[in-house]
């Protein structure tokens, strides 16, 4: 007897997935659809509302045509995983968008955010989290300044993309959204989980804006596609259901996921447990009884690779070989999208220190920053129980140097497995009963001796703080 199938659509911002998985993590078959991002200098990025939507619907058909005849009857359930910090607004009758999307990267809000810094430990002990640009609540307040409506004002609802996909992708068209994105925007209270009328206030936000909170395993309503109709049973945030790929996440690992920025996050299982200031305290599993995590952001990273590249234009792309040849590369400031925790610099001035002129060279100290800044949040994360391993995934995970160079540096063996979408596979997981994990790690990176690359890391970390400083004097 085959087993309920799962069918898990993904929005990531530059790109729309589905793929439809059993209850063993096995993906049987899946579709992938790239959206249109438009980047305006210095801090805007923007999508087309509809051209996500349209781009979901597609990848979601492709993979429910892609599997076997036998297999589509078998789809019992959905879900869908969301980038958190996107937003928008849209009319609460029609749902049609009355904005562009605005994306996480996006930091138009910034000067918002710069006034309420003086209650950034208020804000912080409200809803776990640093106050910065990036998140959601400074961009809906900028649409609410600056956009002009063409509906009445009791009409507009905003709010992260998650909710509007709700509206659009369900027959019942509700105004919902699941507790761990709602939590992500700076207007959520983790511990009366729901909005904070303090926080709206801070923000100049009617509370009628934003739509009602949910679990995030809640019968959100009917997804309809042509020929097919599922229920909507689990809605959550992409770095949140990442955690939940291999089964229930252990306070004993530390997991990074590292696309194109970066996320570390260690599961708090202990009540009353904090990650130190300046880390966030984020819920990943919103329920009767949620669960939280500590978890720090790295800005730079598969961008960071890519502006390096974009400047010192190597012949080829193997970081693994230069990372071989170059033993004593520069030091790379890496401020490639701002710099995120634990420092919170909002500017991006990055820059190579003892530069060099091999471009090689170059793009070894760019990969090696990465290491240093996951390195200098771990440090910053020592007031949580020791991790035992680190489980890493995303597109970088690939090269063997950053890897190997992280279990020298940290001193913890570094796990990688085979499985690329782990962030569906966690959705998979929360979805489907009685799902099983049995997944073994494709390689595992054993701690070496690596005095050189400690001493370059010393070296960084008094390189990098004078830079912070000099931009902030």
């Amino acid at each position: 007897m085959r087993s309920d199938l799962c069918l898990v659509i993904d929005q990531g911002s530059n790109s729309s997935q589905a793929m439809v998985f059993d209850r063993f993590g096995n993906c049987l078959s899946r579709g992938k659809v790239q959206v249109k991002t438009q980047y305006t200098p210095p801090n805007r990025v923007e999508q087309r509302p509809q051209d996500v939507l349209i781009s979901l619907k597609r990848a979601a058909l492709e993979a429910i045509s892609n599997l076997k005849r036998e297999d589509r009857s078998n789809l019992r359930t959905a879900a869908l995983i969301t980038q958190r910090s996107s937003v928008l607004c849209w009319d609460a009758d029609n749902g049609q968008p009355l904005t562009p999307l605005i994306s996480g990267q996006d930091r138009r809000g910034f000067h918002y955010i710069d006034e309420l810094m003086p209650l950034a430990s208020m804000i912080r002990q409200l809803t776990g989290l640093y106050p910065n640009a990036h998140l959601p609540a400074s961009k809906l307040r900028w649409c609410m300044e600056h956009m002009a409506f063409n509906t009445a004002k009791h009409r507009v609802r905003g709010g992260p993309i998650a909710a509007w996909l709700i509206k659009q992708l369900l027959d019942e068209q509700p105004n919902l959204i699941d507790g761990v994105t709602a939590a992500r925007t700076l207007l959520y209270s983790i511990k009366d989980r729901d909005w904070h009328p303090e926080l709206l206030d801070l923000f100049q936000l009617p509370d009628s804006l934003l739509p009602k909170v949910r679990p995030s395993k809640f019968n959100f309503g009917t997804l309809k596609l042509p020929g097919f109709k599922l229920p909507l049973n689990f809605v959550s945030g992409d770095q949140a259901s990442a955690l939940f790929a291999f089964g229930e996440p252990s306070q004993d690992n530390l997991f990074i996921n590292l696309g194109n920025g970066g996320f570390m996050n260690r599961v708090l299982t202990e009540r009353g447990l904090h990650p130190q200031e300046r880390i966030l305290h984020q819920l990943i599993l919103s329920a009767k009884q949620p669960l939280y995590s500590a978890e720090a952001t790295i800005n730079g990273v598969e961008n960071a690779l890519e502006w390096g590249f974009d400047i010192c234009r190597p012949e080829t792309r193997n970081i693994d070989h230069w990372a071989d040849q170059h033993t004593d590369p520069p030091l790379f400031m890496n401020m490639v999208g701002g710099v995120g925790s634990p420092y919170w610099q909002p500017l991006d001035r990055s820059c190579w220190i003892n530069d060099s002129d091999d471009p090689k060279a170059r793009m070894v100290a760019v990969m090696e920053s990465i290491i240093f800044l996951i390195c200098r949040n771990i440090k910053a994360m020592s007031s949580l129980p020791p991790a035992r391993q680190i489980i890493i995934a995303g597109g970088i995970n690939r090269f063997n140097s950053l890897c190997q160079g992280l279990a020298d540096l940290s001193g913890l063996p570094v796990l990688r497995y085979a499985q690329s979408d782990i962030t569906a596979l966690g959705a998979a997981w929360q979805t489907l009963p009685n799902s099983v994990r049995n997944m073994l790690p494709e390689t595992t990176f054993t701690p070496e001796a690596n005095p050189s690359l400690a001493e370059r890391y010393q070296a960084w970390l008094v390189a990098f703080n004078n830079h912070l400083s000099s931009l902030s004097g």
